[in-house]
């Protein structure tokens, strides 16, 4: 699935950068800038079979670090902002405190922390509400830079008159440009515009990447606490897609089938149900017709009298092959679905990578579909990925 990159400003009348990314192919497909942030809805339509990731504008975030026991690990909600109080001029109950997942290492641990005013945190997810972009993370910006490799480094960017600085695994920060200078004295900068890339932007889907690749995102995401984000279905926003002409009516049909089944069949619902629920579906769809002997057969004529090319690559058929796969991994959840080219792209999310990699095993297992893996990510304890099914040739 093709990723949509989105840097919020800090303020409303400042620019927003993004970018569109083809994971699969590593390749840059489209980028620009906005003028200010009400301009998100022109990235509606982009964002909507799109994977998003959200970056925020590191002038309004605080990096730091806080040291404590062990035993204080269950409490970090309480803790941490008291243990800031003194170092910060705002009142704690102003600000929204975020860390990233922490584990026991010692008697002592260290626990990188990424402070933002509440309200800066309710104006960008605002934003983002009314242009319809679904995002489950927000991460600061310091992170779509590659990590310096040498102590008393920072790699750099600068996106106009700002300049984005990150010094650590955790550590950076966003500033103007002018002032950056004074503020890293004693260290050597390391600026992307520098590197070999042809958009120094695309740094951002390059440093997501190589992050997500040690299989699990180490980065600290805003959504949390009282900003996490509500699971929700994006299975609506795909097919809108395949509104329109005869065809795009065709694909409707199907997926909505293969919806109800991939519904019954993450329910552990038995085959009696699954009829009953695929007749159902049909009889909605067609409700002049009072008599079904075989749903396969009567949605295949509909499929061909609308001219909707078959030939076994429709995705109600490619779905069928996925059926023993999906029945052997119950934690497997579909969220969203889409059919182009002959290609299923399919965005799931699972317990864990070890049953991903069995699903795709038992999928492939049949030899009639090729199912591949895409970009995989680890977030708040579930795994997401991207999987592409077509029919073997």
């Amino acid at each position: 699935m093709e990723q949509l990159f989105i840097r919020l400003s800090a303020a409303p009348q400042t620019v927003v950068h993004w970018l569109i990314w083809n994971p699969l192919h590593q390749e840059l497909i489209a980028s620009g800038t906005l003028a200010q942030v009400e301009e998100l809805t022109q990235l509606t339509e982009h964002a909507r079979s799109r994977q998003v990731i959200v970056y925020a504008s590191g002038t309004e975030i605080l990096m730091t670090q806080v040291e404590l026991p062990s035993s204080a690990l269950r409490m970090l909600t309480q803790v941490i902002p008291n243990a800031l109080e003194d170092e910060l001029a705002q009142d704690i109950t102003e600000l929204h405190f975020a860390w990233p997942p922490i584990k026991k290492t010692g008697p002592m641990v260290t626990v990188p922390v990424a402070v933002v005013g509440k309200q800066q945190m309710h104006a960008w997810l605002d934003a983002l509400q009314q242009a319809q972009i679904i995002c489950d993370a927000i991460y600061p910006d310091i992170y779509f830079l590659p990590k310096p490799e040498e102590a008393d480094h920072a790699t750099t960017l600068t996106l106009g008159n700002q300049m984005v600085v990150r010094t650590g695994e955790h550590q950076g920060f966003a500033c103007e440009a002018h002032l950056a200078e004074a503020l890293t004295e004693g260290c050597t900068l390391n600026p992307v515009e520098q590197q070999d890339i042809e958009v120094p932007l695309s740094v951002m889907a390059s440093t997501y990447y190589a992050a997500i690749q040690s299989g699990a995102l180490p980065w600290i995401n805003l959504r949390q606490q009282q900003f996490r984000a509500l699971r929700q279905r994006s299975s609506h926003s795909g097919w809108r897609n395949y509104r329109g002409a005869a065809i795009a009516a065709s694909v409707l049909v199907v997926i909505a089938y293969a919806t109800q089944w991939v519904h019954y069949w993450q329910l552990g619902q038995q085959q009696a149900q699954l009829q009953t629920a695929i007749e159902a579906t049909y009889r909605t769809t067609f409700p002049d017709e009072t008599r079904i002997v075989n749903v396969r057969t009567q949605l295949n004529r509909h499929l061909e009298s609308l001219g909707a090319q078959r030939e076994g690559r429709s995705p109600l058929e490619l779905l069928l092959y996925l059926e023993s796969a999906f029945q052997a991994n119950r934690d497997i959840q579909l969220e969203l679905l889409r059919y182009d080219n002959h290609t299923l792209r399919l965005q799931v999310r699972a317990d864990s990578f070890a049953s991903l990699e069995k699903f795709l095993k038992i999928a492939n297992e049949s030899g009639a579909v090729l199912v591949e893996q895409g970009p995989v990510s680890n977030q708040n304890g579930a795994v997401s990925g991207t999987l592409t099914v077509k029919k073997e040739a």
